[in-house]
């Protein structure tokens, strides 16, 4: 075996501990790269992804930046591990080779636990469901699952591989000459080191500041765990911020003022930093409070996941997308303006259960008003409705109530992933369950039916849905920016599996007579960008393609003229129901809209009806007003007398949102779901 000249191997040795430092680096930075394409499409753009590094210049970038922070984290580890082996006289290559597989083999199980790569493989899955998979085929359902399968063993092999390697080199070269004897070890790596340290605050700061970078860099290991030691030596006031993470710390040494900090109406003290102290504004009553609970016509709540308003429009191939839907709409009542107000699937379903966007309890929750008027409750979902807790907080899965969901059929699922965010049943198998329930309950007695289709949820596929309109689905690969319309053609054909569904409900009503008997509601929990706005999904944005929602009911008596929410949706099936005025003529109402969540968003908007919007920006202080096209610094918007009203209506519903169900949890010492409140 060839041998590395002498002075050559002299060089190395003298410099080995960067030599080490660098080879750990290049071979985390090697696998978390991989990692981050695989589960965020870092580099080519992906589902739920607003920024991707596309270019040459960009990717470039990126790689630079998430080099040098692994740099100087695993330099600053091998620095300390290096002290201790001089104090402790340790020295020879094992020490170098000790230390380059604990970082390996330490990273590369962090990394698998953080990227929840065996999630895929767990103690119940068996061949047969992997079958099922795959449409009954075991290789087709193993391919299906390829993506992960090959991460993950890939991941390990190549680990194991390396260690190999290192070992045969180590056995098979002359490095049992005593050069750690001979030779003074370089301090190359320690100035470097403190050069790069001395660099870093500044770095740092500017990268926060920067969506664009600190949007890839926060899913790097180093960045987050530099930033935080940064940021922690800069909370000068201990609230929980300072000056180097996101969003920083605007009053540094006033505990009181912080970044998502509650802001107590009165109190003279702008603690969120936003357009002064805040105002009290009183919850408007609930007018449900106002409808005597009784029995009344059965009603059939049906959510389809990521559905967007323009389906009853859509054609593909020169036939309708949503042909059942049409008909419903036609003869019943289709909302023009209806909204998500988060854009996500949780938050959604508890604004349309619990008729609230906050945990409160001003408003009567929807299935707490029909058991009071005598319904029954079934709740059947291609979901898994635990996730969240939204199936706990909306009082589905309440004692008497009949409950069904993916996680109830878990071995039905049509995905490997037992995850609860993943887990999903086909149309068929809801369906089915639908049926099975639907010959079991007394129709003397009301009914109350929720139905959840996860059709089009990404990829817009699975390896047995029903190709309706057209003849192949893009493969989840492939979708990308540049194959928009084989994306949306697959989208749409999921929609048109949702409409399938929806049509079989229909059928089994009519087939027993209890259609006009029955008040049908069918809605988006959220929408979806299909790359029409540079992105695909839902949840990072403000406007028409995912948050417009399609709303509709078999009632022809409702009559709009104003933005609905989904808050509005219970009460205006109720009054449908009961036979009670349903009229919405509001023009001047806004429906809240926020993403992210309530203690700090990234945006926060107000939409009303015919589309007009404002947007606000907290992580740029800027608001977007639709029928001008324009963003402002908040503060000229509110100069403008036209438009202070709006600007200040949006700021004040949000604070007041905080506060109200600030002082409910007080009050009721209500568990959370997720940190709305700073605790000091």
């Amino acid at each position: 075996m060839p041998k590395f000249p002498i002075s050559l191997e002299k060089l190395v040795w003298r410099h080995w501990r960067l030599v080490s430092v660098i080879t750990v680096v290049a071979i985390i930075q090697l696998f978390e790269l991989a990692l981050l394409q695989v589960k965020y499409d870092i580099f080519i753009g992906g589902f739920l992804q607003p920024y991707a590094y596309l270019t040459l210049f960009e990717r470039l970038g990126f790689i630079l930046l998430t080099l040098w922070y692994d740099f100087i984290l695993f330099g600053l580890i091998g620095v300390a591990w290096f002290y201790i082996a001089d104090r402790l006289n340790k020295s020879g290559i094992l020490i170098y080779y000790s230390f380059t597989v604990m970082i390996l083999l330490g990273m590369g199980t962090w990394l698998g636990l953080k990227f929840k790569i065996l999630s895929y493989f767990n103690d119940t899955i068996n061949y047969q469901i992997i079958a099922n998979l795959g449409g009954g085929s075991l290789r087709d359902g193993l391919l299906y699952a390829a993506n992960e399968i090959v991460l993950f063993a890939g991941t390990m092999a190549g680990l194991i591989v390396l260690f190999i390697l290192i070992a045969r080199f180590v056995k098979n070269h002359q490095y049992v000459r005593d050069y750690h004897n001979e030779l003074t070890e370089s301090h190359g790596l320690k100035w470097t080191l403190t050069i790069m340290i001395l660099i870093t605050p500044l770095l740092t700061y500017a990268v926060s500041d920067s969506d664009y970078w600190r949007y890839g860099l926060s899913k790097k290991t180093s960045y987050n765990l530099i930033t935080s030691g940064l940021d922690w030596l800069t909370d000068f006031d201990r609230d929980g911020y300072g000056l180097f993470g996101y969003p920083k710390d605007t009053a540094p040494f006033d505990k009181r003022i912080y970044p998502g900090a509650l802001d107590i109406p009165g109190n003279r003290i702008d603690e969120d930093g936003i357009m002064g102290d805040a105002q009290l504004i009183p919850l408007t009553p609930d007018p449900l409070r106002n409808i005597k609970p009784r029995p009344g016509k059965h009603i059939i709540l049906i959510v389809l996941e990521t559905a967007r308003f323009d389906l009853l429009e859509q054609r593909i191939n020169g036939r309708y997308v949503a042909p059942v839907m049409r008909e419903v709409a036609r003869a019943g009542t289709s909302v023009d303006y209806a909204y998500s107000h988060t854009g996500y699937t949780t938050t959604s379903l508890m604004a349309i259960f619990n008729r609230e966007l906050i945990h409160h309890d001003h408003r009567i929750k929807l299935l707490d008003f029909l058991k009071d008027s005598g319904y029954g409750i079934s709740i059947i979902s291609g979901q898994d409705e635990s996730f969240g807790d939204v199936a706990t907080f909306t009082g589905m899965n309440k004692t008497g109530n009949y409950y069904f969901d993916a996680r109830t059929a878990i071995d039905d699922r049509v995905f490997p992933s037992k995850d609860s965010g993943s887990l999903r049943l086909s149309e068929e198998r809801v369906v089915e369950q639908f049926q099975q329930r639907f010959t079991e309950l007394d129709f003397n007695q009301s009914q109350f039916i929720y139905l959840n289709f996860q059709a089009a949820h990404f990829p817009y596929s699975h390896p047995n849905m029903q190709k309706i309109l057209i003849d192949d689905f893009i493969p989840r690969s492939e979708i990308r920016a540049e194959n928009r319309e084989r994306v949306a053609e697959t989208y749409w054909n999921a929609i048109a599996n949702a409409d399938w569904a929806v049509g079989q409900v229909v059928e089994m009503l009519k087939s027993k007579n209890l259609y006009d008997q029955t008040t049908l509601v069918i809605l988006g929990d959220h929408g979806e960008s299909l790359f029409e706005d540079g992105f695909i999904g839902h949840g990072h944005a403000i406007n028409h393609a995912q948050t417009h929602i399609p709303l509709i009911f078999n009632d022809p008596k409702i009559e709009i003229q104003e933005a609905i929410g989904q808050i509005d949706t219970a009460e205006m099936a109720i009054r449908s129901a009961f036979g009670l005025p349903n009229q919405w003529l509001d023009q001047e109402k806004t429906v809240f809209q926020l993403v992210g969540n309530l203690k700090l968003p990234s945006l926060i908007g107000h939409v009303k009806y015919g589309g007009d919007r404002i947007v606000f920006d907290f992580r740029t202080e800027q608001a977007f007003l639709s029928e001008l096209k324009q963003w402002k610094p908040y503060q000229d918007w509110l100069k403008d007398p036209q438009q202070k009203e709006r600007m200040t209506n949006i700021i004040r519903e949000w604070e007041n949102l905080k506060w109200h169900e600030f002082e409910y949890r007080q009050r009721t010492k209500f568990p959370s779901v997720q940190s709305f409140i700073h605790q000091h």
